[in-house]
């Protein structure tokens, strides 16, 4: 084999090597970032759960409210009117 051949044999495997690095450091790379998004959906949807039942909660106390205006309504209507309800 002539000097050049070797040269350029040994540049051939030399990138190939790097190219065989930089892809193995990508790969790790996406893994780390898919693992972290992963976990930062996670904990968004968890948050996004419970700010859901906060909302319930709130959304059930005031429909509880109205419920009660309705009725005190209802009752100061008839005794404006001065009749019951059938």
């Amino acid at each position: 084999m002539t000097p050049e051949t070797i040269a350029i044999l040994a540049v051939g495997a030399s990138l190939a090597v790097l190219i065989w690095q930089g892809q193995r450091a990508a790969k790790e790379d996406r893994a780390r970032l898919e693992t972290s998004l992963r976990g930062e959906l996670q904990a968004g949807l968890r948050e996004a759960k419970e700010e859901r039942a906060r909302l319930e909660t709130r959304l059930q106390a005031v429909e509880h409210g109205l419920a009660k205006l309705e009725g005190l309504l209802e009752g100061l209507r008839e005794a404006i009117a001065g009749r019951h309800a059938a």
